[in-house]
Parts: structure tokens; sequence; C-alpha cells
């Protein structure tokens, strides 16, 4: 007995969505519900900003390793991005995508003077000792520091402007 081909590909199941497809599909559903203008969709579509970066940290035994870390800093239009960091071994970018796009939801809905944002560090926790979690976090955090406080939006005079220009900030 033989299956032919085309009924085993019609019924083959779909790929699932991933969790950035599922938040384009909602922003799609709300945009198109609120009448948003192509402009606003385009804007508020993507994130602002994402960083990928290696963390090197030294290991309790002495060794070292390296571990890559992600920010996504999807809109700061209601007020400075918030959101926190995930350690997992499973994940991606397009994952922090989406959660990041759904704090900037959260923060709207709630009314809260935020954005949103999201980062990621690709590892084990359990694997790793609350030291090397701690070493881990802080190094994170160094690879951010310039996207984050109060005056990560403001743009500073550069080393060969002269006179009155040094004392202004662009704000």
């Amino acid at each position: 007995m033989s299956t032919s081909v085309a009924s085993r590909s019609v019924y083959a199941p779909a790929a699932p969505l991933s969790a950035n497809q599922i938040a384009q599909q909602q922003f799609d559903r709300i945009a198109d519900r609120l009448g948003l203008d192509q402009a606003t969709r385009d804007l508020l579509r993507s994130p602002r900003r994402e960083l990928q970066f290696l963390i090197p940290v030294r290991m309790d035994d002495g060794t070292r390793r390296v571990f890559r870390g992600v920010r996504v800093q999807h809109n700061d239009a209601r007020g400075p991005f918030k959101g926190g960091v995930r350690l997992s071994p499973r994940g991606d970018v397009d994952d922090v995508r989406a959660l990041a796009m759904w704090m900037t939801w959260k923060c709207a809905i709630a009314d809260l003077p935020l954005g949103g944002a999201k980062g990621w560090i690709e590892c084990d926790p359990s694997s790793l000792s609350l030291h090397e979690q701690e070493r881990l976090c802080r190094g994170w955090v160094r690879q951010i520091a310039g996207s984050l406080g109060p005056g990560h939006r403001r743009a500073r005079a550069g080393h060969r402007v002269v006179g009155a220009a040094h004392g202004m900030d662009a704000r």
C-alpha cells in the first residue's frame, strides 16, 4: 500500500510561529482597528535599537568563558526604556524583540511613562555559581551602560567643537 505524495503534503503541519511573528500579527490587528497611518505603523513596528555583544566572564575555576548578550529597546516615546534581562539557554533575538514590543504595550496600557525593552543572556544559569551569575550580569550592564540612564538621549558636542558650542548640549 502506498500513500500518494499529495495526500501527505496537504496535511503537513505548519511550522509554529515565532514570538515576534505573533507580536507582529497582534500589532497589525490593533493598528487596523486604530486606523494607524503607514508612517506610524513603520515607526512602531520595529525596535528603536538593538545591541548584540559578547560578555567575557572569569569563572570560579580561573578560566574564561564568553557569553552572548542582547538588549532590544523597542520604543521610548512615553519615557525611558523599561525591561529586565533573562538568562536562558534557549531563545534568540527574535524572542527578545517580541518581549520588548510587549513591554512597550504593557507600559502604555497601564499608562506608565515608560517605554519597552528587554535583554537576554544566552546561558544556563543553573550551571553557574551565584558569583559567576553576578559577574555575567555586571558584564551585561557594562555592555549596555551607554544606553542607560536619564542622559542617554542627549547628544554632546564632539572633541573638535570649539567656542560656545562646548557649553551646549542638544536636548
